[in-house]
């Protein structure tokens, strides 16, 4: 785990504490935390600043008092971007894209009573997946548990978080075992699936199916090392560290898109390629202790 520079600290400290002056007062607002690589201690002088609003839906903050609260953080005093409530689906469900003293810094909400009932729902097992903007597999609810879980509270009066994260931590066996049953057979129904189109020449539905395969196998590796999966993106990469992984998984799954094109040969021995690694994942799961 990467240790931030005390430059790095110090200029972190500098915005959430700018960020929670600003909004920490606003009728409302129940917690800000600081997530993604910063709180989990990957993060590279460059890397992006991600902040969770939780909101009590009861007493929802009034958008254009937060929208015009945030503004005058941003640097330009006008936000890249921004979704109002529900705008961007009912996962990720609204937010805010500014920069701050040069770093570029989401602030994304977060329904407190969704996110608690999701949380109570992985601990019992139960996780499901939606459409999702910005998600290509899908918004797995297990992410809540993975935000939560990960997250660094820098407001937070009620100790509304630390009872959240108290649902999750440790990793729930239940939801290990969800996931690894539900992810695990859809890979494999994944690869069957897009068989006869590869036998077509049908690229982009084979395409499609592969990157399923690819993200459902990393569900299973995550959940095999009780570990939460918060995003697709560096995914592959994490996962080839694991000790459960297959030898070289990241470069089988690089050679495996690499062979995707519009020739039928091509698409099937990609997923030749991606039903090995399936096999040898789901070989080594089976192997991993449960305390179910």
């Amino acid at each position: 785990m990467r240790q931030p520079a005390d430059r790095e600290q110090s200029e972190l400290d500098e915005i959430l504490g700018r960020v929670r002056a600003a909004l920490g007062a606003i009728p409302g607002v129940a917690a800000l935390t600081l997530g993604g690589s910063w709180a989990r201690g990957t993060a590279s002088a460059n890397s992006d600043i991600d902040i969770g609003l939780y909101y009590e839906p009861d007493r929802r903050p009034d958008f254009d008092e937060l929208y015009r609260a945030i503004a005058r953080l941003d640097d330009r005093g006008d936000p890249d971007g921004h979704g109002r409530y529900g705008e961007w689906g009912p996962w990720i469900n609204g937010g805010v894209w500014l920069r701050i003293d040069g770093h570029k810094t989401d602030i994304l909400l977060r329904d407190l009573r969704r996110v608690e009932q999701v949380l109570r729902d992985c601990a019992a097992g139960v996780v499901a997946i939606h459409y999702q903007p910005g998600h290509p597999h899908g918004f797995s609810t297990a992410i809540y548990a993975g935000e939560v879980y990960h997250a660094i509270a820098f407001h937070d009066p009620d100790g509304t978080i630390a009872d959240l994260r108290s649902l999750v931590d440790p990793y729930p066996e239940p939801l290990a075992a969800a996931l690894i049953r539900t992810f695990g057979w859809e890979v494999g129904f994944a690869l069957e699936t897009a068989a006869s189109a590869a036998r077509r020449g049908d690229a982009a539905y084979v395409c499609g199916c592969a990157f399923r395969a690819i993200a459902c196998l990393n569900q299973v590796l995550f959940a095999a090392e009780r570990r939460y999966l918060t995003n697709e993106k560096g995914a592959v990469a994490i996962a080839d560290r694991f000790p459960t992984a297959p030898s070289r998984y990241a470069e089988r799954v690089a050679a495996a898109i690499t062979k995707l094109s519009g020739a039928p040969e091509d698409l099937t021995a990609a997923l030749g390629m991606l039903r090995t690694l399936h096999d040898e994942v789901l070989a080594v799961v089976a192997e991993t202790p449960s305390t179910i």
